[in-house]
């Protein structure tokens, strides 16, 4: 074996189109941890709605990497192991910025630093699926008229709409807050909406993966990632081994340097047996 870490985007990679993790995916998981493989799940969720999937793994993981590489937490502990904000002042100017086109804004914090998940901002312009996020999530979030007079540096700020009004408001939010944030337009399978997620601009999956690869003292190059969405690209195109799933967008298959089985083909399943195939049953593969 020529690589020490797996790192595995969930929602259109790991999980199915039913958002169910499907049991080959499951048990090939569970080979390559035997064989001492770190497996490092890697998401734009926050780490209460990424608890479920490492419940249906069911294996003693060692860290996440949640909300795009602004948390890495501790999964036995659930206690943050690095964390990187916004930067308060432009967190409050970028809020200020959506506010004036009447979005409401959602603030996300570090629960273990602020005690909570966050908040939503009241906006005229309040999408239906705001509140249908808010019911479903595992997140406690507040609904609060007004900002509080003293809060945590938020990890991620963001706004919900429909996908064509975002884009729109992308290309402007680019150029208002250039070098000051980064941010995505996705679309959350689970929750069915599409969102822009802004954060700190030098966070993204793979920002959280070389974390871990200084905290385990492994090589970035004995890596591999696997991922489908627009917020996986830097991690597939930094790891030693960047994989897309054969539903991946046309942007993230070309950063790859190969393309597996899709998600409901359990394309994670295939890359694992593949990196195996060569090692013996209960070997180290190192």
């Amino acid at each position: 074996m020529d690589y020490d870490l797996l790192a595995i985007d969930l929602d259109g990679t790991l999980l199915d189109t039913q958002h169910a993790l499907p049991l080959a995916n499951r048990e090939a998981l569970h080979r390559a941890h035997a064989a001492g493989l770190k497996i490092v799940l890697c998401t734009g969720r926050a780490f209460a709605e990424t608890r479920p999937v490492l419940a249906q793994i069911g294996l003693d993981l060692d860290a996440t990497v949640t909300v795009f590489g602004a948390l890495v937490t501790d999964v036995a502990t659930g206690r943050t192991l690095e964390r990187t904000s916004i930067p308060l002042d432009v967190a409050l100017a970028v809020t200020a910025w959506f506010q004036r086109d009447g979005f409401p804004v959602l603030w996300l914090t570090d629960p273990d630093e602020a005690g909570d998940d966050g908040f939503v901002l009241a906006g005229p312009r309040r999408h239906p699926a705001v509140d249908q996020w808010i019911e479903r999530s595992p997140c406690v979030v507040r609904n609060l008229a007004q900002l509080p007079e003293h809060c945590a540096a938020p990890v991620r700020i963001s706004i919900i709409d429909e996908n064509n009004v975002l884009e729109h408001v992308s290309a402007r939010l680019r150029a208002a807050f250039d070098g000051r944030l980064t941010h995505n337009v996705l679309h959350a399978p689970p929750y069915r909406l599409s969102l822009i997620e802004a954060f700190a601009p030098q966070v993204n999956k793979w920002y959280g993966v070389e974390k871990l690869c200084g905290r385990w003292g492994i090589d970035p190059r004995r890596t591999v990632a696997i991922g489908d969405d627009v917020n996986d690209v830097a991690m597939i195109r930094n790891a030693g081994l960047g994989i897309a799933v054969a539903n991946a967008r046309p942007v993230v298959q070309a950063a790859a340097d190969r393309v597996t089985d899709t998600n409901d083909a359990c394309g994670v399943a295939r890359v694992i047996n593949e990196l195996f195939s060569a090692v013996p049953e209960g070997g180290t593969g190192h």
